[in-house]
């Protein structure tokens, strides 16, 4: 009798559930670290296309950091929270009362995560906050050489265990891991692949053109381009040790890094130890990514640990071809030989006769790119990110109503 009580009930709280959803709209309030590069652009797409008359969107950010200016247009409120590099635990322990009497002042209904610093303590604050509507997105696994990384292991299956309704992860790659090393189970993690505006990137015939000359460069050699935040785990040092071997395969190229990071003054260093200054080209930060874009005529991305790089994306929906590590999620972007070319990560010679073979083989390049483009168009679409954002935002919030 008491079981056939529960039915009835259960679907009053849905009967319930459906007309608050007809009339509700949603606090939820986005936790993020200091963001740039792909954690940015995927914010800027999640912010631009959620459904605002549904989700009403608040951000917590570090003050000064130029996320806060991106997003600043599409968030009803943004509450600048000193989320930094780094583990400090008297500062962290302050961020995490900050964010904690924030969800209660707010009334958020939501509180998503982005990252793993911003992951921990985002988590915390909705612990100690009693909400049960948390969803934390994954972007990267934190390095399993790094010193504290088993009680970090420990902590995160904590958080996902006791402090997260649901987890995204950017790849599927990263999704066995969060299960490997966290001991999460597959049914709480849903995979939703970092999407592009790919009309952004197919419109490149109506921006002005650059060329090696654009850069005051004196040869109009073909260009190679890697576009990433310079850190190691980007593998960018194993492109500038490439730079020479390539000549052996084509010739010379010039090679542009574009991107800024904590390894940018070493690699610079690197660079200049090899005399490769006049061929190798930092170009720092540039928010102008399409149009740089049209300057390459192949895309490098020699990273030893990768989420899902949206540069990945970016440069297929330019129409361009891919020599990528065989790495995280890029084994899911680049099959072998159909929409790009994949290497051993950490190998300059791999990647140098990659790199070699695709600049003289021009007609092999424009078909991995044609097929590349063409995957992006059909897995990797904004619109998929958004729909599938919205679907466990519709779920997490129904199970916390059900609860």
């Amino acid at each position: 009798m008491k079981s056939a009580g529960m039915i009835p009930r259960f679907f009053v709280q849905v009967y319930f559930f459906i007309l608050s959803e007809m009339a509700m709209v949603y606090r939820v309030l986005h936790v993020v670290r200091p963001a740039r590069g792909g954690m940015k652009k995927h914010l800027e797409i999640l912010f631009r296309g959620l459904n605002c008359e549904k989700y009403h969107l608040y951000l917590a950010a570090p003050p000064g950091n130029e996320i806060i200016t991106s997003l600043e247009p599409f968030a009803r409120k943004i509450f600048p929270v000193p989320i930094a590099e780094g583990w400090d635990p008297f500062r962290d322990w302050q961020i995490v009362r900050t964010l904690c009497s924030l969800i209660k002042s707010e009334r958020i209904d939501l509180v998503h995560t982005h990252g793993l610093r911003a992951g921990v303590l985002g988590r915390l604050a909705a612990l100690f906050a009693g909400h049960r509507a948390v969803v934390a997105t994954f972007h990267n696994l934190l390095d399993a050489k790094t010193s504290f990384f088993v009680f970090f292991r420990f902590l995160q299956a904590f958080l996902n265990r006791f402090a997260t309704s649901h987890i995204i992860t950017v790849s599927k790659a990263l999704q066995e891991e969060v299960q490997k090393y966290t001991w999460t189970p597959p049914e709480k993690i849903t995979v939703i692949y970092n999407g592009i505006d790919q009309q952004v990137f197919s419109n490149q015939g109506t921006l002005p053109h650059l060329t090696p000359l654009s850069f005051g460069l004196p040869r109009n050699l073909p260009v190679v381009g890697a576009v990433a935040r310079l850190e190691p785990r980007k593998g960018i040092k194993y492109l500038i040790e490439a730079v020479p071997l390539v000549d052996k395969y084509y010739g010379p190229a010039y090679f542009f890094i574009v991107g800024d990071g904590p390894e940018r003054e070493s690699l610079e260093e690197l660079a200049k130890k090899m005399n490769l200054t006049e061929r190798v080209v930092f170009t720092g930060f540039r928010s102008d990514i399409p149009r740089l874009l049209s300057l390459f005529d192949l895309a490098v991305i020699p990273s030893v640990q990768e989420g899902l790089s949206i540069f990945c994306l970016e440069a297929l929906a330019s129409g361009l071809a891919v020599v990528a590590t065989s790495v995280g999620g890029l084994r899911e972007i680049i099959r072998d030989g159909e929409t790009g070319v994949l290497v051993p990560p950490a190998d300059p010679a791999a990647l140098a006769q990659a790199v070699g073979e695709l600049l003289k083989n021009r007609e092999f390049a424009a078909l991995l790119a044609r097929q590349g483009r063409e995957l992006v168009a059909r897995n990797f679409s904004h619109t998929q990110m958004i729909k599938k954002t919205e679907q466990i935002y519709e779920k997490v919030l129904m199970e916390r109503i059900l609860k």
